[in-house]
């Protein structure tokens, strides 16, 4: 009978143990079964990219696997997805969180350049600035601004932009502010006509036309000098002793409106104002051209008349500018007309830089509070408003040349 005991308890024993192998073995073998699935996080509005993948003893079974699937990347949120695998007599399931977030930081834009001149005294103005978010959309009202500006001092200050959008995600923009001593020996005024670019296989045989790789180095020049391109009524202002302008300063100006200047004629002088954040000022005659070929932030467009740049039309004037006889009616309606067309009463420049007594009256009736010439001189608060004198920049000045008016 003891024997007979000790023979069932081992065989009991036994039975145990291999069931308890059995098992551990079943464990084993359900350890090897694994599903490759990681939290991850999406972009809201981004493309979500299912990266899945189930082995059973190191053999890809990714064929085997079942899914639940609920993300909607358009909204933000936390979505759980659910992998099941059943193969052989084994089963494992797991889930993963799906975070769908606004991880885009805002856009920060500065109106005007990211670089400012000012004059020693003179109050530093905002430009302006703008904000968008991809999910908050405009944030402008939650743009905070710093700055470390002192008016009086001379040196190189920021001005600190910063944005948080809703989920938290932070952006900043900085604009460079340098004070220079003021300008006291009078802004150079530089006059353009036509822009070509010979590498395209463009030809201007008119001696003041300018090739855009010069036109390029003078900008160059300018941007790393720190000169300050002038807007006109920025110059205006200066002019009539209401404001200071930094000691470089200058002022940009183009006539015509023919060609380069604008969209229908080759285009080569907004994109290149826009590049290098650059004021110029454009004298168009309005009644050849639509003037919405030439807008721009950094573009100012004033009067070159409507329709009275014609020549060999007065024996007896200067280059018979069609403006020095014509009818005093005549003259001032064409005035006129210019100045509904550009919005402005500015600025205007003779044609051919010819002028008479008459035509100094009919610019100052007319409203005019600028006109320029030519001369070859700086430009200072004590010369003629109504005769300033402006640098022809033609196809033979040297940068040299370039570097000497300016200076």
């Amino acid at each position: 009978m003891k024997k007979r005991r000790l023979k069932k308890r081992a065989i009991i024993i036994f039975l145990i143990l291999f069931l308890l192998s059995l098992y551990l073995l079943y464990l084993t073998l359900l350890s090897s079964l694994k599903i490759n699935a990681k939290d991850i996080s999406v972009p809201v509005n981004g493309e979500y990219k299912e990266k899945v993948s189930a082995t059973f003893l190191k053999k890809d079974i990714s064929n085997k696997i079942k899914s639940t699937k609920n993300v909607n990347t358009k909204k933000i949120g936390i979505y759980k997805i659910k992998y099941s695998v059943n193969y052989l007599i084994f089963k494992k399931t797991k889930t993963i969180k799906v975070e769908v977030k606004d991880s885009t930081k805002p856009i920060i834009t500065l109106k005007d350049a990211d670089k400012e001149f000012y004059a020693i005294g003179t109050s530093y103005k905002e430009k302006g600035f703008s904000a968008s978010d991809d999910i908050d959309g405009d944030i402008t009202d939650k743009v905070e601004t710093t700055d470390n500006i002192d008016k009086n001092k001379e040196g190189t200050y920021e001005v600190t932009y910063k944005v948080k959008d809703k989920a938290g995600n932070i952006e900043t923009k900085k604009r460079t502010v340098i004070y220079t001593q003021k300008n006291t020996k009078g802004v150079p005024v530089l006059n353009y006509h036509f822009f070509y670019d010979p590498t395209l296989g463009e030809e201007c045989n008119e001696g003041n036309c300018e090739i855009v790789s010069d036109f390029k180095k003078q900008l160059d020049y300018l941007k790393e000098n720190n000169y300050k391109t002038l807007s006109m009524e920025e110059f205006r202002d200066w002019m009539y002793g209401k404001i200071d302008v930094p000691e470089k300063s200058v002022l940009i100006t183009v006539d015509d409106g023919a060609k380069g200047t604008g969209k229908h004629n080759g285009n080569k002088l907004n994109p290149l104002l826009e590049e290098y954040q650059m004021h110029a000022t454009l004298f168009l005659i309005t009644g050849w051209w639509d003037i919405e070929n030439y807008e721009s932030y950094y573009l100012d467009i004033e009067s070159h008349t409507n329709d009275m740049h014609t020549s060999n039309v007065c024996e007896t004037e200067k280059r018979g500018a069609k403006m020095l006889c014509s009818s005093n009616d005549y003259v001032m309606k064409d005035l006129k007309k210019s100045q509904e067309i550009t919005k402005s009463k500015m600025a205007f420049c003779y044609p051919f830089y010819a002028y008479n007594e008459t035509s100094n009256r009919q610019v100052k009736e007319a409203g005019f509070e600028l006109a320029f010439i030519g001369g070859g001189s700086k430009a200072t608060q004590k010369v003629d408003k109504w005769h300033i004198p402006r640098y022809q920049i033609v196809k033979t000045t040297s940068l040299e040349q370039f570097i000497k008016i300016v200076n």
